[in-house]
Order: C-alpha cells, then structure tokens, then sequence
C-alpha cells in the first residue's frame, strides 16, 4: 500500500466519522475518532477485485450493519471486503453512525454533557433546575442518537428536514425505570411532526413486523389527510424495539383501539 492508497483510505475515514489515523503502513491503515471508542483496520487485497477488507474493533450486530448496504460485501466467513473507497466510505459512516447511536454511548455522552454542566453552575444541584437541566441534555442527546442511528430521514417516510423530525419516546422519559432506558436508541422513532403527534397521543402504534396500528377513532376518510394508510410502516425494525412496542400498546394506545 503506498502513500497515495494510504492517503485515500485517510480521507474516507475523515469524510465518514473517523477523523484519526492511527497508523498507516504498506499492509493496513487503522482509523478511530475522538466521538466514539471503535478502531477500523483496513488491509489491502492485492490482486483481488474486493480491493480492501475491513474490520472493526468494537462488536457491531452484523443486521445493523447491513441496512442499505450491499449484501455481496458482508462474506459467509464473517468478513467485510470492498472494491473500492467510495463502497468503503459507506460502511464506514454506517459502523460510526452506529457506535455512537446504539445503547451504550448516548448514555455516556449525557454523563459527560450532565456532569459538565452541573460543575459549570454547581449552585443547581438537588434544585428543580437541575432537573430540568438534566431532561434538557437527555432529550438533545436521544435526539441526536435517533438522527444517526434512523440515518437522519424520519423513521416511517424519507423525510429528512431536521425541522420536521421529532425524537419520539416509545415509553415515555417519565415512565422509564433509568437513564439507560430513557436514552436507549431503541426506546424511539426518529418520526415526522404528524407521525410523532399521533404516536405520542396513541392514535397509532406498531406491530411487531413495523405495520402500522390505526385506533378505530380516527375516520377512514382523514387517513390522507394526515399522511397515513394501511399500509404505513416502519422503514425497518429490530427486535430490540419490541418490549417498548409491547409497552406502547398496551399503555398508549390500548385505550383507544
């Protein structure tokens, strides 16, 4: 791997959230970033049309990783090959995209901003003030993990204008048991303003495959009207979502089947 190969591979890291190069020699580059704990080591396949193979350091679940992704660069040994930047790029945004949505990191990120802010303006602690700072920082960093981890389009259409997306609590912030439950990616839908409004009030849940749940209040005739049918639903679903759906059913929405 020469210098220019070397420093292609650099720009696709810095381009796709992973801004430091490690180190770099004539086998492999390593990226990292500051914003998440993941490595990814790439070596270079001489003479193979698969140009480079990847592999990342932290456990990502492989069902996340291959959303929208080509299928042909996921192999049956378990490994990532790619046939050029541009293919390896997307990966990369996706794997970064991940490590900083998925359970595990929001929570760390509101401790930090939590702790900041509190050693800023020590005079709120045990106030009510601190408890709204603390909600405050909670729902900018769960809206910000959705965003990432939805790819920053609303859960149920494209929609992409930040404006109208709303960072949608599948059980509520006040009826979560922690912090951990309230900030975990899969206790959400990144939903567009209408959507967000009729989950919130229980007019619409989920099933368990993403179709769409329409309580029998709301008339046939006003589903185009706010930008729903029968056949609405969620771009995709895991199943780590399910025990939230199974909670929104039951206590939002079930009163009003």
């Amino acid at each position: 791997m020469n210098s220019l190969e070397q420093g292609l591979l650099a720009k696709a890291g810095h381009d796709n959230g992973w801004e430091v190069v490690g180190s770099s020699d004539e086998i492999k580059v390593i990226l990292a970033s500051s914003v998440h704990p993941g490595q990814a080591i790439i070596t270079m396949n001489s003479g193979l049309s698969e140009k480079y193979q990847l592999e990342l350091t932290e456990n990502i679940e492989k069902s996340e990783l291959r959303r929208d992704l080509p299928p042909e660069i996921f192999k049956a040994d378990g490994s990532i090959r790619v046939w050029d930047e541009s293919v390896l790029g997307l990966v990369l945004r996706r794997a970064a995209e991940l490590l900083i949505s998925l359970p595990e990191q929001p929570l760390a990120d509101f401790q930090n901003e939590l702790e900041n802010a509190l050693s800023n303006n020590p005079e709120i602690k045990g106030t009510e003030k601190e408890r709204l700072v603390k909600q405050r920082i909670g729902q900018d960093v769960f809206r910000r993990a959705l965003l990432r981890y939805w790819k920053g389009c609303c859960a149920v259409s494209t929609i992409s204008l930040p404006e109208l997306l709303r960072a949608s609590h599948i059980k509520p912030w006040a009826e979560c048991a922690n912090d951990s439950e309230r900030l975990n990616v899969y206790n959400g839908f990144l939903l567009s303003a209408n959507l967000d409004a009729l989950f919130d009030t229980g007019l619409i849940s989920f099933d368990n495959t993403g179709k769409i749940i329409i309580s029998k209040t709301i008339p046939e005739s006003e589903y185009k009207i706010i930008g729903i049918n029968k056949d609405t639903r969620l771009r995709w679903i895991d199943e780590k979502h399910l025990s939230f759906l199974d909670w929104h059913r039951e206590k939002v929405f079930g009163g009003k089947e």
